[in-house]
C-alpha cells in the first residue's frame, strides 16, 4: 500500500431484517455515517432483486446516492451490481452521475449474480451467464472509457474516465472460470474482488483459502498496467464477540431468516444453525482468535483490501454498530490496519448523537 498500511478496510452492508425497506435505508445511512466516522477506507452495497436471500437492495446505486449525501470521504462500492441483468449504458450513466454526486468516491464492483430466479425474470439465460457477463463488461469499458455510442459521435456525459479506473470485476464461484476470469480482469486493468471463501464449493476452508491464493496469483502474474499497482478485495465474514457461545446465539435468527427463504426460493439449505455455522465457517469468537485466523489466510495476505461483511445472521443495529466498532477498534488493529492519516475515530454513540 502506498501510505504504509498493509490493506484497507471496508465493510460490506447487508440489509435482510424484516422491516419496511424505508427503515432499513435509513439504517443503512446510518451505519456509513458510523463507518466513516470510525475510518473505515470504504462501505459495499450488495444487489438482490426480489428479496432474494431476504435483502433489501435491488437498486444499490440509488441507494449509495442516499448515502452520498451524509457522508463525505468514505468511499462508496457496489458488492456487486449483477451487470449481465441490466443496460451497461444505462449503469455508465448512473454511475458517472453517482461519481460526481459524491465526490469521486464510487467504487464500481460489478459480477453475474447466482439467483437463478433473476435471471428468468429478466428473460436472461443463466447457462450464458459468463458469455454475457463479459459481453457486458467490455461494453461497460468502452462507454466509460469515452467512446461514441452512436453515429452521432455522442459520448457518455458526466464523463465515465475515473470510474472507469474504479472499477472491479467479482469473480466467478465456478471454479473451472475463477482463474480466466481473474486474468481478464487483470488484462482489462480492474480491480479483483474474491468472495467469502466457504466450503459450500468443496472442501475446507483452508481448501477455499488456497484456492482464492492461486487465483490472486494468476491475476497479479497477468497485470500489465505500470502505472497503477493492482487491486485485490479479499471478503470475509467476521462476528467479534468475546464469547463464541454469545455470538453463535446472535447470529441464530438471521440463518434461519436465511433458511427461511432457501427452504422455498434459494440454493442450499441446513437441518440446524449449529450445521449451518460449521459449513459456512465465518469467523465468530474473540478479536485476538479472529485476528489470528485471518493472519494466515493466504489469500489475505496477498490482498490490497480487506471487506469484512458480520454474516451469517445480520445483526441488529445496535449490534451492528458495536460489530463496526469492535471490528475498527479490536480486530483490523491486530493485523497491521490503522485508520488513513488525519481520520478522527470517536465512539459509535459519539458519532451518531453530533
Amino acid at each position: 500500500m502506498p501510505d504504509g498500511r498493509p490493506f484497507r478496510l471496508g465493510f460490506l452492508l447487508h440489509l435482510d431484517r424484516d422491516l419496511p425497506p424505508a427503515r432499513s435505508y435509513r439504517e443503512a445511512i446510518e451505519l456509513f455515517v458510523a463507518a466513516e466516522r470510525l475510518g473505515y477506507d470504504s462501505g459495499w452495497v450488495i444487489q438482490r432483486h426480489f428479496r432474494q436471500g431476504r435483502e433489501h437492495v435491488s437498486a444499490p446505486l440509488v441507494l449509495l446516492a442516499a448515502i452520498a449525501e451524509h457522508t463525505t470521504r468514505i468511499r462508496l462500492g457496489t458488492g456487486v451490481l449483477v451487470l449481465p441483468l441490466e443496460d451497461p449504458l444505462k449503469v455508465a450513466e448512473d454511475a458517472a452521475s453517482l461519481d460526481e454526486i459524491s465526490g469521486g468516491r464510487l467504487e464500481l464492483g460489478v459480477g453475474s449474480g447466482p439467483f437463478p430466479g433473476a435471471w428468468e425474470a429478466f428473460g436472461k439465460d443463466i447457462d450464458n451467464r459468463h458469455a454475457l457477463f463479459d459481453e457486458s463488461v467490455a461494453r461497460l469499458h468502452d462507454v466509460l472509457a469515452g467512446r461514441p455510442v452512436n453515429e452521432l459521435g455522442e459520448v457518455l456525459h458526466p464523463p465515465g474516465d475515473a470510474v472507469r479506473t474504479r472499477l472491479w470485476q467479482a469473480t466467478t464461484s465456478s471454479p473451472e472460470h475463477a482463474e480466466h476470469a481473474a486474468v481478464r480482469a487483470a488484462r482489462a486493468g480492474d480491480g479483483l474482488q474474491l468472495s467469502r471463501a466457504t466450503a459450500w464449493q468443496g472442501g475446507t476452508i483452508t481448501d477455499a483459502q488456497h484456492r482464492q491464493a492461486g487465483i490472486v496469483d494468476a491475476y497479479r502474474a497477468a497485470w500489465r498496467d505500470a502505472d497503477r499497482p493492482p487491486r485485490v478485495q479479499v471478503s470475509r465474514a467476521v462476528y467479534p464477540h468475546p464469547d463464541p457461545d454469545e455470538a453463535r446465539r446472535l447470529v441464530a435468527p438471521g440463518v434461519r431468516r436465511w433458511q427461511s427463504w432457501s427452504t422455498t426460493g434459494g440454493t442450499r439449505h441446513t437441518e440446524t444453525v449449529e450445521d449451518y455455522l460449521r459449513s459456512d465457517h465465518a469467523l465468530l469468537g474473540p478479536s485476538e482468535s479472529l485476528a489470528a485466523q485471518l493472519a494466515a489466510d493466504p489469500a489475505l495476505r496477498r490482498a490490497t483490501d480487506l471487506l469484512v461483511s458480520f454474516v451469517p445472521g445480520v445483526p441488529d443495529h445496535d449490534e451492528h454498530l458495536r460489530l463496526l466498532e469492535t471490528t475498527e477498534r479490536e480486530l483490523a488493529p491486530r493485523l497491521g490496519w490503522s485508520p488513513a492519516a488525519n481520520q478522527a475515530r470517536p465512539a459509535v454513540s459519539a458519532a451518531l448523537s453530533s
